[in-house]
């Protein structure tokens, strides 16, 4: 048995636009996204039999939340059918055992399942020697989703067990600006952010969100130019002033249990920015310092919110 341990983290959104429909009718986005160092555990297993031909590789998915699915539904056995299915004369019989140990709260704007499928294609081109560079790890994710390959770059460069030809590529980075459907990524260097992150107890349909924000009037929209310039210079005081999510227009007026949040998070005078992560439901604020981050996430959690106390990886 051959097995290979990989850190899943989330990210948040610094900045969402939506510019557009692209001709298959995706949403184009223009958005930048930060990892951050809250993250499940994805250990990923290969159990070769000789009885089997290559390419003939059982799957099976294991978690501590139960009530997620293990089967074509999750991510991360999306992920391993498509690269053993891809690459079957290079991959012997046998089978692969994916456990997930879930950190990030589910369905909550974190990218924390999309995080699981790039977990899953790192860890399987190590098991099985496939030799594919990170750009190729990245096309493969994007046939998974528009979050996969941000993750897949995020986690290139904070796995040790990945080679150095992995670790070291120049997309292997924290941050990036991720426009058309989301999977055409710029890298950009990370800024080092200590935060809380928080969900009320409900989620949010991305699809919804997506469907309803074309009929929404955008109050206000981020400058990504401004903010990618902010996050290269080190001018927080540009970040933060272009850190903006046009899909709140939609989701804090559909959830107000998101928009109570917000604005609870937002009355702390130590967030420098507090700002909703993806579609929802999760709220996010940047702190100075981590002790800052830390009172604030117990007082969001004296009042039965979801959070966690992180920082940026950088």
């Amino acid at each position: 048995m051959e097995e290979i341990k990989i850190l899943s983290f989330a990210k948040i959104n610094l900045s969402i636009d939506v510019t557009g429909i692209t001709e298959d009718g995706m949403h184009a986005v223009d958005m930048i996204m930060h990892q951050i160092s809250f993250h499940d555990d994805v250990n990923v297993r290969f159990l070769p039999d000789q009885a089997k031909p290559k390419g003939n590789v059982d799957i099976k998915v294991s978690t501590n939340r139960y009530y997620l699915p293990v089967d074509e539904r999750n991510l991360a056995y999306k992920a391993a059918a498509l690269i053993s299915s891809l690459y079957a004369d290079k991959v012997p019989g046998g089978r692969v055992e994916i456990e997930i140990f879930k950190r990030i709260p589910v369905a909550a704007g974190l990218a924390g399942g999309s995080g699981n499928g790039a977990a899953v294609l790192h860890g399987l081109n190590q098991l099985w020697k496939l030799g594919l560079s990170l750009s190729e790890l990245c096309s493969l994710g994007a046939r998974l989703g528009s979050d996969v390959p941000f993750c897949v770059m995020g986690q290139a460069g904070y796995n040790f067990c990945l080679p150095k030809s992995i670790r070291k590529d120049k997309m292997a980075v924290s941050c990036a600006r991720a426009t058309g459907t989301g999977t055409e990524l710029t890298p950009l260097k990370g800024v080092k952010q200590s935060l809380v992150i928080a969900k009320p107890p409900m989620g949010v349909s991305t699809a919804e969100v997506y469907r309803e924000i074309d009929s929404c009037k955008i109050k206000e929209r981020p400058d990504n130019d401004a903010l990618a310039k902010g996050i290269m210079d080190r001018n927080f005081a540009l970040i933060y002033d272009n850190c903006i999510n046009v899909l709140e227009n939609y989701t804090l007026r559909a959830y107000p249990e998101v928009k109570k949040l917000k604005e609870l998070l937002s009355q702390n005078a130590e967030a420098e920015k507090v700002l909703m992560s993806g579609s929802g439901p999760t709220v996010f604020g940047i702190f100075k310092s981590i002790s800052d981050a830390k009172n604030a996430c117990e007082m969001l959690r004296k009042r039965r919110y979801e959070a966690y106390w992180t920082k940026t990886t950088k």
